[in-house]
């Protein structure tokens, strides 16, 4: 297995702006990294992908599947929904018909934790690690955790994405690559990942932009492809998935809604058939 690079380094050469609300969010993670427990025997691959698997099933079913995110706070936004009880909260997103659960782990400016990750496994509901990935021993973290799925940041890891990548499939965690742009994809081709994720958001501003599928759609003809963030009413997922993402990545509507259920289930009334 290649050796992944120093996390520092990583940090220090994303070119992105010391204000930037994803250089603070990364900075956060490598002080994290030196506490992280060494792992003896990290967890190996299993040979399943549950997380793909859901997210294919409900996308061919249902014209589309829905990962829910669970986040206290972000950086942009502060603590908006802290103290948000995270198992009642899973449980409305399970009955609304989310497809998997994304949970974020980042302590100090989304408010999150790896225990958070472990309890909503108990849901039965495939999970995806958001964190901000430097290391193996995040990598570990997520595997030991309970996690199917880890977040890829292409912006942040660059040419060593596929390092990444294969590094979290060898914990049996399917990598899911995160673009920011198309200008990334040739990262996540060079990964093999069959999970791509294009983000809304501008991850130095976290100003909203409008991705579209097509171009993605061309570079990734096999991937499942998910739009993420910039979706803040059941109408908006509802066009991504119409516009040919198989998958949309919900956090901050669900976490501001009253009733996260009829939320999603408003998402799913009425799309077509067939998505994949």
């Amino acid at each position: 297995m290649t050796l992944l690079p120093d996390p520092a380094e990583l940090v220090a050469t994303t070119g992105l702006p010391a204000t930037s609300h994803l250089q603070r969010v990364l900075v956060s993670e490598l002080a994290r990294i030196p506490l992280l427990p060494v792992m003896a025997s990290p967890p190996t691959a299993s040979g399943a992908a549950p997380f793909e698997a859901a997210l294919r099933r409900d996308a061919a079913a249902r014209g589309g599947a829905i990962i829910a995110e669970y986040k206290q706070a972000s950086p942009s936004l502060g603590p908006f929904a802290a103290g948000t009880p995270l198992l009642p909260h899973l449980e409305a997103y399970r009955q609304g018909g989310a497809s998997a659960f994304s949970i974020l782990t980042e302590p100090a400016l989304f408010r999150g934790s790896a225990q958070d990750l472990t309890r909503a496994t108990a849901l039965g509901v495939p999970c995806l690690y958001k964190g901000f990935v430097l290391s193996a021993g995040q990598l570990d973290e997520a595997a030991t955790a309970g996690a199917q799925a880890v977040l890829l940041i292409a912006r942040v890891l660059k040419g060593h994405t596929a390092a990444f990548a294969d590094a979290a499939r060898a914990r049996g965690l399917e990598p899911l690559v995160e673009l920011h742009d198309l200008t990334e994809a040739g990262y996540a081709q060079a990964s093999g990942a069959r999970l791509v994720g294009i983000n809304a958001r501008d991850l130095s501003t976290f100003t909203l932009g409008l991705p579209t599928a097509a171009p993605l759609r061309e570079a990734f003809p096999e991937a499942v492809l998910i739009r993420e963030s910039g979706l803040a009413t059941p109408e908006d997922a509802q066009a991504a998935l119409r516009a040919g993402f198989d998958a949309v990545l919900i956090g901050e509507a669900l976490m501001r809604s009253a009733d996260p259920a009829a939320f999603l289930a408003r998402i799913l009334a009425g799309l077509g058939q067939g998505a994949l």
